[in-house]
């Protein structure tokens, strides 16, 4: 049986070359290439053969969610194990919905990791066993409470514009404040839509004083 191709996705290099190293004790694995954001990783994947990529949601330029959200446009059929700090429903819901096989907290990678991939590529989920029961509590509250989107899903920046579209401010206002560009603002008003589900200025609004950002 032939090795199981990886990439390793994320901003840290020592966490990378510790699982590298976990990695490569076993013949059942080979590390193909590393990347330190979404961007990088898409280009990396263009010429390395791959079985599975373990993608870390809290990146640089192009986060875990969007590259996420890619991966499942591009590659239908790659395997994507998620491995990050990030222990809310929101994050794990968004990931699972969107194609992920896995989802690991990086305090239990070295533990769970080659067990993960092994699982994912004989076509499982798995999610670690430290954070199932919490996942599971909170997928509870958040259904008794409306199954409102959490403002954690959001980058802060993602957040900075929320703020100022919910206030009434033009994309070129917001742009000049923050100072971003015009297309820029349209891209983070474009992923506020898609992650919290919400189409219009006034579900915005809404949504923000639900959460009491104004």
């Amino acid at each position: 049986m032939s090795a199981i191709r990886v990439i390793l996705a994320d901003d840290h290099a020592m966490l990378r070359a510790g699982l590298r190293g976990l990695l490569d004790k076993s013949q059942d694995f080979k590390v193909v290439a590393e990347a330190g954001n979404g961007e990088v990783l898409l280009e990396k994947l263009k010429t390395a053969r791959t079985d599975c990529v373990v993608l870390d949601l809290s990146m640089p330029q192009m986060d875990g969610l969007e590259t996420l959200k890619e991966l499942r446009q591009r590659y239908p059929k790659l395997k994507v194990l998620i491995l990050t700090m990030q222990k809310d429903i929101d994050h794990f819901k968004y990931a699972m919905a969107h194609g992920a096989s896995g989802y690991i907290l990086k305090d239990g990678a070295f533990d769970q990791l080659v067990m993960a991939i092994k699982l994912v590529m004989k076509g499982k989920n798995f999610v670690s066993p430290a954070i199932s029961e919490y996942i599971t509590e909170q997928y509870v509250r958040s259904i008794e409470g409306g199954d409102v989107p959490s403002l954690q899903i959001l980058t802060n920046r993602e957040k900075q514009v929320l703020a100022m579209i919910v206030k009434g401010a033009a994309n070129k206002n917001i742009a000049s404040s923050l100072k971003i560009s015009i297309r820029t603002v349209e891209t983070h008003r474009s992923r506020l839509i898609h992650k919290l589900g919400i189409k219009t200025a006034a579900g915005l609004v809404k949504y923000a004083i639900a959460k009491g950002l104004i």
